[in-house]
């Protein structure tokens, strides 16, 4: 999403419901969008957590510093109108999900994988009734399309709030189960991030951390806590 800037120039912040939603007014003035639409919100609680945001701002606008901001001028202005393209594309990691690819070895990993990442496919089995095809190595393991359908179903009848925060955490985990394990509150934020890091911290136990990758990934673990904030306060 392109960045904006400007300058502050109100007193006060302000969260006001009309009949369609919520609105974040500066000094009585409603925001809007960069796109020029207005910011209308799905709940109080998010109006409430944008309205913080803008009033924790001092001279010039930071938007990195305002993310539940950013990510509602994301869904009002490309994910409502681009809704299909972007389910589409959250539909294609029901195919290639992380939780299907384990590794032939050593045995330790391939143990810690299928202790982590077993329960999530028990999960969605039983409350989707989707069967997923599992095996070790990194060649492409084909699906059943029957059970695709009934994997992806869901992702096309979210709003495009949630569909934007829900967004944030398949990308960021790479796994659709774990989100949608998440999302249904089968799974705590923590679990599933910590599953989806499998494989990354067993490269740490045996190479020793990376200055540059650990704050990649603490910079990825707080879009994904952002991303599952986000999806819960447009619910």
């Amino acid at each position: 999403m392109s960045e904006w800037k400007i300058k502050r120039s109100w007193e006060t912040v302000e969260v006001q419901q009309n009949e369609t939603g919520f609105l974040v007014k500066l000094d009585d003035r409603p925001i809007v969008t960069p796109a020029k639409n207005p910011l209308l919100l799905p709940s109080n609680a998010l109006a409430t957590r944008v309205a913080n945001e803008w009033k924790e701002q001092d001279n010039e606008v930071i938007p990195a510093k305002m993310p539940f901001t950013r990510l509602s001028n994301s869904a009002l202005d490309k994910v409502s109108v681009q809704f299909k393209e972007v389910a589409d594309i959250l539909s294609e990691f029901g195919e290639t999900d992380l939780f299907y690819y384990r590794a032939s070895s050593p045995a330790e990993l391939a143990e810690r994988q299928k202790n982590s990442w077993d329960p999530f496919l028990d999960w969605v089995n039983k409350s989707m009734n989707v069967r997923m095809n599992v095996s070790s190595g990194v060649m492409f393991i084909d699906q059943d399309d029957d059970e695709m359908l009934k994997l992806k179903a869901p992702i096309f009848n979210m709003t495009p709030f949630q569909l934007t925060g829900f967004h944030e955490i398949v990308t960021i985990s790479g796994s659709l189960i774990g989100a949608y394990a998440f999302v249904e509150k089968a799974f705590t934020a923590d679990q599933v991030w910590s599953a989806s890091r499998i494989d990354e911290e067993w490269q740490i136990e045996q190479w020793g951390r990376d200055e540059e990758a650990m704050t990649t990934s603490e910079k990825k673990h707080h879009d994904f806590k952002i991303g599952c904030e986000f999806f819960q306060l447009s619910s």
